[in-house]
């Protein structure tokens, strides 16, 4: 079975640039080099390495499309604008706009020009563009899905062709009943497929020379607890509160790592990203590390590091990777209730907090609870282990091809 496969446009596949969708695809195609129930046909936007890591793959093929000059220029004036002039907070949404377009544009094309038993758009409503133009909603009828990972922002002109959609197939049940409710379809469009992550890479213990070099770097002296947040630098991930929980926390003997930025590898700072560094005050700055983006290879040093993983999404995440990375490493988990977290992060793995006018006071009472309470985080840490048993990739991969219908021979 042919599977055709539309990533966003906006980070390459394979994930050379980081990306937790683009990780979360990474791992199916892997599992499936293994399994080889079916061919995965890719399309991704351009990237060197990206090119050279897809020529290992027997079973999958990837179509990469590279923008133009006249793309890549208006891509720039348009960010520029954005970001300097109008001074728009969330100035990454408008970095790539011109280059997703024309990459749509190419993969309509595609999907017009080969036949595919399977077509599956990857995490974004946009997508649906690629089905919209040149009529491939008719050619592909009955078989084109949706992998929903986040909240819809819009149709983009295409709400017919959503609502025919064989299924849409969501990360949690807050999402699924939300994006429901949104587009006001019938139950039996909507499934969930719980995430999971490559527990190969993230579980791997650092060794003590690893862990040493990292302390040299930040400067982390050996009586102080690592408070671990991992996302990107953007609001809604509640990097603002964590940093003002720093700031009243009893317990002055530890060091909070960030781990991200606004546009995972790409190097560019955002606004919002750039006023959270510059309001740190004088008198904690020691106390809080920003590492900027840090490769996926690389991250299991920074969880073997960590005491507690402190993630306070204010948003309404559907169901955030790092809660079941932070899982497999057995971190203690202080999160909020926010959209799908409570789905992954339970039975007794995390102190859960209310999204209220008390969540800075309460993130702060919360690090200080577990920073003097060994037990409770030796237990929650066990817990931890015994709940990422759920999320296991092989599962997952399973999971995925019953939602898109795949019939063993």
């Amino acid at each position: 079975m042919k599977v055709a496969v539309i990533t966003s446009g906006f980070l390459p596949v394979p994930a050379s640039k980081g990306g937790a969708v683009e990780c979360l695809l990474m791992n199916i195609i892997n599992e499936n080099e293994t399994a080889k129930k079916v061919e995965f046909d890719v399309f991704s936007i351009f990237d060197e390495n990206a090119k050279i890591e897809s020529k290992k793959y027997n079973n999958s093929n990837f179509y990469f499309i590279k923008p133009d000059f006249f793309v890549k220029f208006m891509d720039n004036i348009t960010f520029f604008i954005a970001k300097k002039i109008l001074r728009k907070k969330n100035s990454q949404s408008y970095r790539f706009i011109f280059q997703r377009l024309y990459y749509f544009y190419k993969c309509s094309t595609f999907l017009k020009k080969y036949d595919f038993d399977k077509v599956i758009l990857e995490n974004h409503p946009s997508q649906y563009l690629t089905l919209k133009w040149k009529k491939n909603y008719i050619k592909y009828k009955d078989n084109y899905y949706y992998h929903c990972h986040n909240q819809f922002p819009g149709m983009y002109g295409c709400s017919d062709i959503i609502r025919k959609t064989k299924r849409i197939f969501c990360v949690s049940s807050f999402r699924k009943n939300n994006v429901k409710d949104y587009m006001k379809m019938d139950e039996k469009s909507f499934s969930v497929l719980y995430n999971a992550i490559d527990t190969k890479t993230i579980t791997k213990k650092a060794t003590n020379k690893e862990l040493n070099e990292l302390k040299k770097i930040y400067n982390i002296n050996k009586n102080e607890k690592i408070l671990l947040f991992v996302g990107r630098i953007v609001p809604g991930k509640g990097v603002p509160e964590l940093i003002e929980a720093m700031k009243i926390l009893n317990n002055k003997d530890c060091k909070l790592l960030l781990l991200g930025s606004s546009l995972n590898s790409l190097n560019i700072k955002n606004r919002f990203e750039e006023d959270v560094i510059n309001k740190i005050s004088n008198d904690i700055k020691d106390k809080i590390i920003f590492t900027g983006f840090i490769n996926y290879k690389e991250i299991y040093k920074y969880y073997s590091l960590a005491d507690i993983a402190v993630l306070p999404s204010v948003m309404e995440d559907s169901a955030p990777l790092t809660i079941i990375e932070s899982l497999n490493c057995g971190l203690p988990i202080i999160t909020t209730d926010s959209g799908g977290i409570p789905e992954y992060a339970k039975n007794g793995t995390a102190i859960i907090i209310k999204r209220n006018k008390d969540l800075v006071e309460n993130l702060a009472k919360s690090i200080d609870d577990l920073l003097t309470n060994s037990n409770k985080m030796k237990n929650m840490s066990k817990k931890a282990y015994e709940v990422s048993k759920e999320f296991t990739m092989n599962s997952f991969y399973k999971n995925f091809l019953k939602q898109i219908d795949y019939e063993e021979d």
